[in-house]
């Protein structure tokens, strides 16, 4: 972990791989912003047990999908933790549905939850990184989310994330100077995912531990040249092709 670092909002962080990447930087001495959106019950025990291991945890809410209400999101942050040196987004809905029966409400979720939500959530923590000298922003995207993939079952879900990893390399270059980087986690078939293969090429699926020790690596100082890249949390699986 980079000495510099000691604070940081995990975004959709009340459950889940959320919580867990939350926990992670706690034990590590890192003063943790807990976001959430509807499960504020959730939230204040993540807040909790980050606070247990390192104290001054607070807990937000906020719809990211709109961008004022990200923007007071990431502003609550700076003002109570007076810096933001970790923005891990990673709030984003999961739908499988086919692609012509799904409602223009459910399309718009499905793209301003994976998408939007890190561009409004970036937008407004930049100009604390900059200010700052430093900053870390690590998106969680989509295993092979860097090509396209072909799933007439959740078409909008990996249009927002292909477009979270062009987001991801055109924001590297755009803060690179200001000692800030942007990189993604490309996380694939988790334990407790839905759908999962029969017969994972690694024998196993990923737990929560694979995804935090691919944020370890991107807030590590050896990796401070790393920027604008995706580290995939595979196990070697390829996402499946339903034309």
């Amino acid at each position: 972990m980079d000495s510099r670092i000691t604070t940081a909002l995990v975004t959709g962080s009340a459950r889940r791989n959320g919580q867990a990447m939350a926990l992670w930087l706690a034990a590590r001495g890192v003063a943790v912003a807990v976001h959430y959106q509807h499960s504020e019950a959730e939230a204040e025990e993540t807040r909790a047990r980050c606070e247990a291991l390192t104290k001054g945890a607070i807990k937000v809410q906020g719809d990211l999908r709109q961008a004022e209400s990200a923007a007071n999101v990431i502003a609550q942050v700076h003002q109570k933790f007076g810096a933001l040196h970790v923005l891990v987004n990673n709030v984003g809905n999961y739908l499988r549905k086919d692609l012509f029966e799904l409602t223009p409400q459910e399309w718009r979720d499905q793209m301003e939850s994976n998408l939007y939500s890190a561009w409004w959530c970036m937008r407004a923590a930049v100009p604390i990184m900059r200010g700052q000298g430093f900053g870390r922003i690590v998106n969680l995207g989509y295993a092979a989310g860097e090509r396209p993939t072909y799933n007439r079952l959740t078409v909008p879900y990996h249009i927002a994330k292909t477009g979270l990893a062009t987001l991801t390399r055109s924001a590297a270059a755009a803060v690179a100077k200001q000692g800030i980087t942007v990189n993604t986690i490309g996380v694939g078939i988790l334990e407790n995912s839905i759908i999962k293969p029969v017969n994972p090429p690694a024998g196993r699926f990923a737990g929560f531990e694979d995804i935090c020790n691919a944020l370890g690596f991107f807030l590590s100082p050896q990796s401070d040249h790393i920027n604008g890249s995706q580290i995939d949390v595979n196990g070697g699986w390829i996402p499946e092709q339903i034309l």
